[in-house]
């Protein structure tokens, strides 16, 4: 197969995959952070075993590392409904009232009630937090390393069918609606009291996460056509991952504190591949697409099922304005999905303004999947240094906020620091 098949091969095959199913795409490093996620077609050398290993045949350093680490914050609904349900102290009313629902005070009434449409307006809603880590290095057209990236968030599900503030009385084995002041029966406790939902976890927070390591061995080739440049790259990867669950109780402040005695851990391979094409009418652009996860690996649950890591894809370009000046835009052509249920499918691109010792970086970018919650993302960063040091920041931000106790917070945030040397 000729070079430029092999390019028109791995686009086909991206757009076909659109409708697969996979967990977020993690582009690593601060640059990429800051320049609206867009990394695939401008990766820094040691990165790109990671990101796209297509890049390392082009690889301008004979050595590289690179040492970063991240976390990102999402809230995809129940961010303010825990606070607004710790503030009104759930757990300490209800248990206050349960046994004693016949004298319930005006207050306690209140409170739960309060309480009631909150958590009614919860289900299905989550957070989720990322952090990242990586260690990468090259060495020409190879390159390995060791990159953590983490998917740990938690998601309510509220039995609907259980609302009614039903608690037992003083009188042991009576149960009462507070807000009718009707007598209820055992049955009619057990069939639609918000109470006996929470005690016997018909109404909880599923609290999932799986971070995985992977160190991969990466390589890149160069052919030159007479259309251009085509790239092509592949990473054979060890993946080990540490997967946890636990059904969170709303009533009870230490339902993490055993956590760890519910995580598994397990080790698989992983492939990834990736292509760049350098047209020839122009060695300023760079179009690239790489697939992450084309094996489908997948690692143990607590509960004997899996998880699966499904192919991601995604295609990208950067442009040389300049020496100076470098443009550079990414999109994931596959809907990826949080272990909580969040749906991803990004588009976003920035700019690079390389100033010698100072780097400035900014850019948007968008989850156009329709749970989105965020809006338009804001990022920007901030690099400096020489080659051989060169130290690097980067942010993103929601245009989109929650609120808690009248403060506003973004419902989507990342932070990014990292340190590379290259010689």
């Amino acid at each position: 197969m000729s070079p430029t098949k092999i390019v028109l091969s791995a686009l086909t095959f991206a757009c076909i995959t659109t409708a697969v199913s996979a967990m977020e795409f993690q582009v690593l490093g601060a640059k990429a952070t800051s320049m609206g996620g867009a990394g695939i077609a401008t990766s820094p050398s040691s990165l790109a075993s990671y990101n796209n290993p297509a890049l390392l045949a082009n690889n301008p350093e004979k050595f590289s590392i690179h040492i970063g680490g991240g976390v990102g914050l999402k809230d995809t609904g129940a961010g303010k409904s825990m606070s607004e349900l710790s503030k009104l102290d759930f757990s300490g009313v209800s248990a206050l009232v349960n046994g004693n629902a016949n004298n319930a005070s005006a207050g306690d009434i209140a409170t739960l009630t309060q309480a009631q449409g909150i958590i009614k307006g919860m289900n299905q809603k989550g957070f989720g937090v990322n952090p990242t880590v990586d260690l990468a290095l090259s060495y020409g057209a190879f390159g390995t390393g060791v990159f953590l990236t983490s998917d740990i968030g938690g998601i309510a599900n509220i039995d609907q069918s259980h609302m009614d503030l039903i608690f037992e009385t003083s009188t042991p084995g009576t149960y009462m609606d507070i807000i009718t002041s009707t007598t209820k029966t055992l049955a009619e406790y057990q069939a639609t009291s918000l109470d006996y939902a929470v005690k016997n976890g018909l109404t909880n927070v599923d609290v999932v996460g799986l971070a995985v390591a992977e160190i991969p061995l990466a390589y890149g080739y160069a052919i030159k056509t007479e259309y251009g440049l085509v790239s092509v790259g592949g990473a054979a990867k060890i993946m080990s991952g540490k997967s946890f669950y636990k059904k969170v109780t709303l009533d009870n402040t230490n339902s993490l504190s055993n956590i760890s005695q519910n995580a598994l851990s397990s080790t698989t391979l992983g492939l990834d591949l990736g292509t760049t094409f350098v047209p020839k009418f122009s060695d300023k652009l760079t179009l690239a697409a790489v697939g992450k996860n084309l094996n489908t690996p997948s690692f143990d649950r607590i509960d004997g099922g899996k998880y699966e890591l499904k192919p991601a894809v995604r295609i990208g370009s950067a442009y040389k304005v300049a020496d100076w000046i470098e443009l550079a835009l990414d999109a994931d052509l596959t809907n990826n999905k949080s272990l909580t249920g969040y749906n991803t499918r990004y588009i976003g691109g920035g700019v690079n303004f390389d100033l010698s010792a100072l780097e400035l970086n900014a850019g948007l970018m968008k989850n156009t999947a329709s749970n989105d919650l965020a809006g338009l993302i804001y990022t920007a960063g901030i690099a400096t240094g020489p080659d051989w040091l060169h130290l690097e920041l980067s942010a993103q931000m929601a245009s989109k906020s929650g609120q808690i106790d009248g403060t506003s917070y973004p419902m989507q945030a990342l932070v990014n620091f990292a340190v590379s040397s290259a010689w």
